[in-house]
Protein backbone atom coordinates (compact mmCIF):
# COMPACT_ATOMS: atom_id res chain seq x y z
CA UNK A 1 0.00 0.00 0.00
CA UNK A 2 2.96 2.48 0.98
CA UNK A 3 4.69 2.31 -2.61
CA UNK A 4 1.64 2.68 -3.84
CA UNK A 5 0.37 5.60 -2.12
CA UNK A 6 4.14 6.98 -3.16
CA UNK A 7 4.16 6.30 -6.94
CA UNK A 8 0.09 7.77 -6.79
CA UNK A 9 1.52 11.25 -5.51
CA UNK A 10 4.77 11.32 -7.28
CA UNK A 11 2.44 11.09 -10.44
CA UNK A 12 -0.24 13.67 -9.14
CA UNK A 13 2.99 15.97 -8.41
CA UNK A 14 4.37 15.61 -11.66
CA UNK A 15 1.34 16.09 -13.60
CA UNK A 16 0.82 19.72 -11.28
CA UNK A 17 3.81 20.72 -12.40
CA UNK A 18 4.10 19.94 -15.58
CA UNK A 19 0.13 21.73 -16.40
CA UNK A 20 1.65 24.92 -14.49
CA UNK A 21 5.02 25.48 -16.60
CA UNK A 22 2.93 24.61 -19.62
CA UNK A 23 1.10 27.94 -20.04
CA UNK A 24 0.66 31.07 -18.72
CA UNK A 25 -2.81 30.63 -17.93
CA UNK A 26 -4.91 31.24 -14.77
CA UNK A 27 -4.08 28.21 -12.42
CA UNK A 28 -6.12 27.24 -9.11
CA UNK A 29 -5.41 25.04 -5.91
CA UNK A 30 -7.92 23.87 -3.94
CA UNK A 31 -9.51 20.86 -1.85
CA UNK A 32 -12.52 18.92 -2.35
CA UNK A 33 -15.05 17.32 0.20
CA UNK A 34 -18.44 14.63 -0.15
CA UNK A 35 -19.20 11.89 1.88
CA UNK A 36 -16.80 9.54 -0.64
CA UNK A 37 -14.11 11.41 0.06
CA UNK A 38 -11.94 14.42 0.80
CA UNK A 39 -8.75 15.15 -1.83
CA UNK A 40 -6.97 18.01 -3.25
CA UNK A 41 -7.73 19.41 -6.66
CA UNK A 42 -5.80 21.69 -9.27
CA UNK A 43 -7.33 23.42 -12.41
CA UNK A 44 -5.15 24.33 -15.01
CA UNK A 45 -7.04 26.83 -17.73
CA UNK A 46 -6.43 26.71 -21.12
CA UNK A 47 -8.45 28.97 -22.95
CA UNK A 48 -11.11 30.64 -21.53
CA UNK A 49 -13.80 27.98 -22.41
CA UNK A 50 -11.54 24.94 -21.00
CA UNK A 51 -9.76 23.38 -18.52
CA UNK A 52 -7.58 20.57 -17.30
CA UNK A 53 -8.45 19.58 -13.52
CA UNK A 54 -6.21 17.03 -11.64
CA UNK A 55 -7.48 15.53 -8.19
CA UNK A 56 -5.87 13.52 -5.59
CA UNK A 57 -8.43 12.43 -3.17
CA UNK A 58 -8.76 9.72 -0.15
CA UNK A 59 -11.19 7.14 -0.55
CA UNK A 60 -13.45 7.06 2.15
CA UNK A 61 -16.98 6.02 1.03
CA UNK A 62 -16.19 2.70 2.71
CA UNK A 63 -14.44 3.73 5.69
CA UNK A 64 -18.07 5.18 6.42
CA UNK A 65 -20.00 2.41 5.66
CA UNK A 66 -18.26 -0.21 7.43
CA UNK A 67 -15.52 1.28 9.83
CA UNK A 68 -12.24 0.06 7.82
CA UNK A 69 -9.19 0.96 9.19
CA UNK A 70 -7.88 2.93 6.17
CA UNK A 71 -9.04 4.74 3.42
CA UNK A 72 -8.32 4.10 0.30
CA UNK A 73 -6.32 6.70 -2.82
CA UNK A 74 -7.30 8.06 -6.22
CA UNK A 75 -5.61 10.38 -8.44
CA UNK A 76 -7.83 11.33 -11.67
CA UNK A 77 -7.65 14.16 -14.41
CA UNK A 78 -10.22 15.37 -16.20
CA UNK A 79 -10.88 17.71 -18.88
CA UNK A 80 -13.60 19.94 -17.95
CA UNK A 81 -15.48 22.34 -20.83
CA UNK A 82 -17.22 25.65 -19.73
CA UNK A 83 -20.96 25.19 -20.86
CA UNK A 84 -22.49 28.43 -19.64
CA UNK A 85 -21.22 31.53 -17.88
CA UNK A 86 -22.76 34.39 -16.52
CA UNK A 87 -20.90 37.12 -15.16
CA UNK A 88 -23.03 39.58 -12.24
CA UNK A 89 -22.49 43.62 -12.09
CA UNK A 90 -19.79 43.18 -9.24
CA UNK A 91 -17.66 40.84 -11.42
CA UNK A 92 -18.07 37.69 -9.85
CA UNK A 93 -18.92 34.98 -12.38
CA UNK A 94 -20.27 31.68 -12.22
CA UNK A 95 -20.08 28.73 -14.93
CA UNK A 96 -21.65 25.38 -15.69
CA UNK A 97 -19.29 22.95 -16.56
CA UNK A 98 -19.00 18.92 -17.66
CA UNK A 99 -15.94 16.65 -19.06
CA UNK A 100 -14.96 13.33 -19.28
CA UNK A 101 -11.70 11.94 -17.58
CA UNK A 102 -9.88 8.95 -16.19
CA UNK A 103 -9.14 7.69 -12.72
CA UNK A 104 -6.56 5.02 -11.09
CA UNK A 105 -6.39 4.27 -7.33
CA UNK A 106 -6.26 1.92 -4.67
CA UNK A 107 -9.56 1.39 -2.32
CA UNK A 108 -12.38 -0.36 -1.28
CA UNK A 109 -15.42 -1.01 -3.46
CA UNK A 110 -18.77 -0.68 -1.60
CA UNK A 111 -17.94 -3.11 1.75
CA UNK A 112 -15.56 -5.23 -0.57
CA UNK A 113 -12.27 -5.97 -0.39
CA UNK A 114 -9.25 -3.44 -1.34
CA UNK A 115 -7.78 -3.37 -5.11
CA UNK A 116 -7.00 -1.70 -7.88
CA UNK A 117 -10.00 0.85 -9.43
CA UNK A 118 -9.51 2.28 -12.77
CA UNK A 119 -11.90 3.75 -15.38
CA UNK A 120 -13.54 6.45 -16.96
CA UNK A 121 -15.08 9.41 -14.73
CA UNK A 122 -17.11 12.48 -15.77
CA UNK A 123 -17.73 15.72 -14.02
CA UNK A 124 -20.56 17.94 -14.11
CA UNK A 125 -21.30 20.76 -11.93
CA UNK A 126 -21.60 24.68 -11.21
CA UNK A 127 -18.83 26.81 -9.55
CA UNK A 128 -18.76 30.45 -9.04
CA UNK A 129 -15.62 32.59 -8.87
CA UNK A 130 -15.36 35.48 -6.73
CA UNK A 131 -13.49 38.75 -7.78
CA UNK A 132 -11.21 37.77 -4.49
CA UNK A 133 -9.61 34.87 -6.38
CA UNK A 134 -11.41 32.30 -4.79
CA UNK A 135 -13.93 30.38 -6.41
CA UNK A 136 -16.49 27.39 -4.94
CA UNK A 137 -17.92 24.71 -6.81
CA UNK A 138 -20.60 22.26 -6.47
CA UNK A 139 -20.29 18.93 -8.99
CA UNK A 140 -21.26 15.27 -9.15
CA UNK A 141 -18.45 12.67 -10.28
CA UNK A 142 -19.88 9.46 -11.70
CA UNK A 143 -17.03 6.16 -12.25
CA UNK A 144 -17.47 3.77 -14.82
CA UNK A 145 -14.56 1.62 -13.77
CA UNK A 146 -13.42 -2.06 -12.72
CA UNK A 147 -12.28 -3.16 -9.43
CA UNK A 148 -9.28 -5.27 -9.61
CA UNK A 149 -8.59 -7.66 -6.11
CA UNK A 150 -5.28 -9.51 -6.09
CA UNK A 151 -5.94 -13.04 -4.66
CA UNK A 152 -3.18 -15.54 -3.66
CA UNK A 153 -3.58 -17.13 -7.02
CA UNK A 154 -5.50 -15.00 -9.21
CA UNK A 155 -6.97 -11.61 -10.06
CA UNK A 156 -10.59 -10.83 -9.56
CA UNK A 157 -11.86 -7.96 -11.50
CA UNK A 158 -15.45 -6.67 -10.75
CA UNK A 159 -17.51 -3.32 -11.40
CA UNK A 160 -16.50 -0.25 -9.66
CA UNK A 161 -20.08 -0.18 -7.31
CA UNK A 162 -18.52 2.97 -5.57
CA UNK A 163 -18.25 4.87 -8.43
CA UNK A 164 -21.92 4.74 -9.21
CA UNK A 165 -23.26 5.68 -5.73
CA UNK A 166 -20.87 8.81 -6.42
CA UNK A 167 -23.50 9.99 -8.92
CA UNK A 168 -25.77 10.73 -6.35
CA UNK A 169 -23.50 12.33 -3.88
CA UNK A 170 -21.92 16.11 -4.43
CA UNK A 171 -18.34 16.89 -4.17
CA UNK A 172 -18.24 20.53 -2.94
CA UNK A 173 -14.71 22.35 -3.68
CA UNK A 174 -13.17 25.57 -2.46
CA UNK A 175 -10.38 26.59 -4.93
CA UNK A 176 -7.63 29.82 -4.69
CA UNK A 177 -7.10 31.20 -8.25
CA UNK A 178 -3.24 32.43 -8.48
Amino acid sequence: MHDTLKRTIFIFIVACAAMSYGHAQPKSLGTTFSFSGVGLTYEHYLNEESYINADIKAEMLSYFIDRNDRPGISASVSCNFIVKRWTTRNGNSIHAFAGPGVIVGYAHDYIKDRGYLFGLKGRIGVECRFDRNVSISACVTPILGSHAILRDDYIEMKYYRSGMISTILPEIGIKYAF
